[in-house]
């Protein structure tokens, strides 16, 4: 299945982005870059990626997922990734990206961190998310 995104507002500043599909290399992974760059032209800084209908990631979308927290970590945003499991959890413990980007068990715990500024290992349950960085 080729990528799905829903664009929703969940707070007055919170975007949340939902993701079904795959995330990998070809148009699609431009998509959720593009995606980004537009939502910061229009001042929106806070982002959620929903990723748990994501059935498949490769490195490419593993790329996409750094560039995008790269980006909005030096325009002042900030990014939470939620929901990731199985193969695609695995895929981010393997690589030692759970190391660095902020990964939720859900939106809500997600949304909640962007309010109280509250470290990922406050609200996940994965057990690998216990050294990460705030």
């Amino acid at each position: 299945m080729l990528l799905e995104i829903e664009t929703k507002r969940i707070e007055p500043d919170i975007t949340l982005l939902e993701f079904a599909g795959k995330i990998a290399l070809g148009r699609e992974s431009k998509r959720v870059e593009t995606l980004v760059q537009d939502l910061l032209r229009q001042n929106e800084k806070k982002i959620i990626f929903d990723i748990s209908r994501v059935d498949h990631m490769d490195s490419t979308g593993i790329g996409v997922m750094a560039y995008c927290f790269g980006t909005l970590n030096r325009c002042g945003g900030q990014l939470r990734l939620a929901g990731a499991c199985g193969k695609v959890l695995h895929l981010f413990q393997i690589t030692h990206l759970d190391n660095i980007l902020p990964l939720y068990p859900s939106v809500e715990a997600a949304r909640k961190s962007m309010g109280a500024e509250a470290s990922p290992q406050e609200t996940s349950g994965h057990p690998s998310s216990s050294n990460k960085p705030q």
